[in-house]
């Protein structure tokens, strides 16, 4: 994908200050050049910064100064502006100005960030042919590419360039999520897959889950069916422990199983009948208590009646002689008035006496007849007494029974509300076996092109690595680059195995150099989309300058690497190639040795830096 960095470009708070612009040319190694800590390495945080990124990695004394930044380059032959609002508060701007154009003179912005990287994704060739490698009704890719993801291939930071055991800076884009884009997309950025192969790969591991999720499903029902018919058969077991059906009685099917218990629990309500015997038994014995004790309140009557007669006759038996002595004797008594009215008193009462014991006394009840009725009920009530007697000989274990019945009718409604075996879906596994069958070829037709890609990338990688001056030791050595583990070995000539540790931080700054050169060599031969064809590299002298071993040899070999790789992109493959290099070297390193692709940009030197003198101490 062609890219051309052409300008930065800062807008100052100050008002009264100038804008800055820095001009990169194209298939050149442009190069920024100064003291340390003059702003070199915030080039790359500033291009990242425009280009949308989420994090605030641009230095805060620079912040503190500028209002806004911009870059302007070509992609596919359309020229953008993206300028910025500086991040506040620790967090990125959303004011963002867009065109397809120059920079205006009074930046405002005039797109939302989601609407510029979506122009963006597009021009790296992410379009929905790239996401929906399958049309969308199978969706995206698990992985939701972003044209910045593959800005990871163009940025070879000082954090990583000496580094022997990372080659791509996930940290700086923000690890987690760039180690996951680095592991999805280095295939895809080397030719091994495009995204329809990396989908499809997807897609296979998507079937084997769905037919694993069939599988077991289907052996939760089989398990879910065994566990039922042995519930079942084991209610049918109680039935007939406690005889509520033959013993000997032989079920074989579940649904013969079935059928016994739900007769069973139909013979609920007969025995629920049964069970009534007992209440009734006990009515009886009350009503039969109730009569009785009438019995003995009409029997207390008859006796209490018989003893009021029998006294009765005493009475009169004691007065008889008071008669005799009133018709023989009476000239012979006492001839006084009070004499006279006592005998005549008890001649009455006498005479009261008689006229009762005379008379024919009618009884106040019908106590003959209604003790006879009464005697009757109890008798009848004695023989349904001994008749429910005689039948609940045979239900002693009647409550229990019951109870027993209960459970078995509770414990049957239970296994009936568990989890019902869905049946699988037939139709699903024959369309997920069909399609499994169709795809399963693609890992092997992956593998074969993934050996081929990466003997190319090796070879271009080797090609690089060859035109080095300063590995000595490792001259004749093979290179292979390890992407398991994203690291490039080294296996000396005759050796099968690679070097655990090839030294100095030097000779790691030369492996990285190799790497990110024949990747970028093996990307325009094979023309992928994807990757801009340029290269932003921090410092190849830091192993020198930090280790106070100006080493000039070594790093006009690194130098001299560059100007050759741009010059073989450029004459031999007729292609375009930029890199943009910050260092601590002076120029007079690519102007002596007549290194005619470089081309410095800046000089920060005595005092001199990314913010000018004047705006920077105001």
């Amino acid at each position: 994908m062609k890219f051309i960095l052409h300008e930065i470009k800062l807008w100052f708070k100050d008002e009264n200050a100038e804008p800055k612009s820095y001009h990169f040319l194209a298939d050149k190694v442009n190069v920024i050049t100064g003291d340390s800590t003059t702003g070199k390495t915030s080039f790359w945080n500033i291009i990242d910064y425009c280009l949308l990124s989420g994090k605030v990695t641009i230095p805060t004394e620079i912040i503190n100064k500028v209002l806004w930044f911009g870059i302007r380059f070509t992609v596919n032959e359309k020229e953008i502006s993206i300028v910025r609002r500086t991040p506040s508060n620790g967090s990125v701007s959303s004011d963002v100005f867009f065109n397809l154009g120059g920079f205006p003179d009074n930046p405002e912005g005039n797109k939302e960030v989601a609407e510029i990287k979506a122009i963006l994704d597009e021009e790296f060739g992410i379009t929905d042919a790239l996401r929906f490698p399958y049309g969308k009704g199978l969706g995206k890719t698990t992985f939701n590419i972003s044209y910045r993801h593959f800005l990871l291939f163009n940025s070879l930071t000082q954090t990583i360039i000496d580094a022997p055991e990372t080659y791509f800076d996930t940290t700086f884009y923000g690890k987690e999520e760039y180690d996951k884009a680095l592991s999805h997309i280095f295939d895809l950025v080397i030719g091994v897959n495009d995204m329809e192969n990396i989908k499809a790969i997807e897609r296979l591991q998507e079937i084997e889950a769905g037919l694993k999720a069939i599988q077991n499903q289907e052996k939760g029902n089989q398990n879910k069916i065994k566990n039922f018919e042995a519930e079942i058969f084991k209610l049918v077991e109680k039935c007939k422990a406690y005889k509520f059906i033959e013993y000997s009685e032989s079920i074989d099917s579940v649904d013969d199983a079935i059928l016994v218990i739900k007769e069973t629990i139909a013979n609920t309500k007969k025995v629920a009948e049964n069970s009534k015997l007992f209440s009734e038994v006990d009515g009886l014995y009350k009503s039969r208590n109730a009569i009785q004790t009438q019995i003995n309140a009409i029997s207390q009557y008859q006796k209490e009646y018989d003893l009021y007669k029998k006294n009765l006759n005493k009475s009169a038996d004691s007065l008889q002689p008071i008669e005799f002595l009133s018709q023989q004797l009476s000239d012979q008594l006492v001839d006084s008035y009070e004499t006279k009215l006592f005998v005549e008193s008890l001649e009455s009462s006498l005479k009261n006496i008689k006229a009762n014991l005379s008379k024919k006394i009618t009884e106040p009840l019908k106590v003959t007849g209604d003790v006879k009725e009464l005697r009757t009920q109890i008798q009848e009530i004695d023989k349904q007494i001994a008749k429910l007697n005689e039948i609940k000989k045979n239900y002693q274990s009647e409550g229990e029974k019951f109870i027993v019945l209960g459970e078995i009718k509770y414990a049957y409604e239970q296994i009936l509300k568990k989890e019902v075996s869905k049946p699988i879906d037939k139709i699903k596994l024959n369309s997920l076996n069909e399609e499994k069958e169709r795809l399963a070829k693609v890992p092997q037709e992956t593998s074969q092109i993934k050996f081929l890609m990466k003997t190319e990338l090796n070879q271009s990688i080797q090609r690089n690595f060859n035109l080095l001056n300063s590995l000595p030791t490792y001259k004749s050595s093979r290179v292979e680059f390890n992407s398991d583990k994203m690291i490039l070995q080294l296996i000396p000539d005759g050796q099968m195995f690679p070097l655990d540790n090839v030294g100095s931080a030097s000779n790691y700054m030369f492996m990285h150099l190799c790497v990110y050169l024949g990747l970028h060599e093996h990307v325009l031969n094979i023309e992928q989309d994807h990757i801009p064809e340029f290269l932003f590299i921090d410092q190849p002298s830091t192993p020198y300058y930090e280790g106070k071993n100006d080493d000039k040899a070594k790093l006009i070999d690194a130098f001299t690497l560059l100007n050759s790789f741009v010059d073989y992109i450029r004459v031999k493959k007729n292609k375009h190639f930029q890199i943009i290099m910050v260092e601590h070297a002076s120029k007079d390193h690519w102007i002596d040795n007549e290194l005619s692709y470089f081309h410095t940009v800046a000089e920060f030197f005595e005092g001199k830096g990314l913010i000018p003198n004047d705006i920077y101490n105001s």
